[in-house]
């Protein structure tokens, strides 16, 4: 490797430590370090790596950044044979032989580093990519697996019992007006909502009847007749 791509490879890796999330490791991001995995392994192993320069030999927060992509991204959980060993789908029986080797190494309870914490099955997850891919067949099978769509491939994985398929969820089909309520009675929202209605209409009619009534009495009231003076009249002397 040229000094410039070993720089983008050291930066790279210390960026995935300070903020794993910004990249999608399904789609193998960030590149440089899916490119370059066995370098990375080598790093986190504390194993001698050819070409690197000098100034980044035996500095700790670089390997300590490898180890934590090698735990975080390889050994995630759902990571297929390929990815967990480092390894791509045409590659050789030896690399498959150094990869197991680096990978037992790195997940060993002796070489965790202080405050390192790697998952309790990755020794035994590590074994089982090894058997995996350990014959070509088998290799063919999981390599065809990887080119299939995510939805599909648990179908076509070696050894899968098909899953069940789900019946689409039932959707309530809304009622026309002139349709009668369900056989068992009204919801309890659209009872309440009911109940207000009548209260609300009874009110209304309650207050329009006594107004009609306070009118009525008030037209029925006879006016207050001026007093009659014609007797006044005629007993009064001439």
């Amino acid at each position: 490797m040229s000094p410039p791509e070993w720089r983008r490879l050291l930066l790279t890796l210390l960026e995935f430590e300070r903020a794993p999330g910004r990249y999608p490791v399904a789609l193998r991001e960030p590149r440089p370090l899916f490119e370059h995995i066995h370098r990375v392994m080598l790093l986190a192993s504390d194993r001698p790596v050819q070409d690197l320069p000098a100034a980044a030999a035996h500095a700790p927060g670089l390997r300590r950044a490898a180890r934590f992509f090698v735990r975080t991204v390889m050994l995630r959980p759902g990571a297929d044979p390929f990815t967990l060993l480092g390894l791509q789908p045409d590659f050789e029986a030896a690399q498959l032989r150094e990869h197991y080797r680096l990978m037992i190494r790195l997940t060993h309870p002796d070489f965790a580093a202080a405050g390192e914490s790697w998952p309790a099955d990755a020794a035994m997850r590590v074994n089982l990519a090894k058997d995996l891919l350990a014959t070509p067949e088998k290799r063919a099978e999981w390599a065809a697996a990887l080119r299939t769509p995510a939805h599909l491939r648990w179908a076509q994985r070696p050894g899968a019992r098909p899953r069940p398929l789900l019946a689409a969820p039932l959707v309530p089909r809304p009622s026309l007006p002139h349709e009668p309520p369900p056989r068992g009675g009204w919801p309890a929202g659209a009872r309440l909502v009911l109940l207000g209605m009548g209260a609300a209409v009874l009110a209304g009619a309650y207050l329009l009847m006594g107004a009609r009534d306070d009118d009525g009495a008030r037209t029925a009231q006879p006016e207050a007749s001026a007093p009659d003076n014609s007797a006044e009249r005629e007993a009064r002397p001439p």
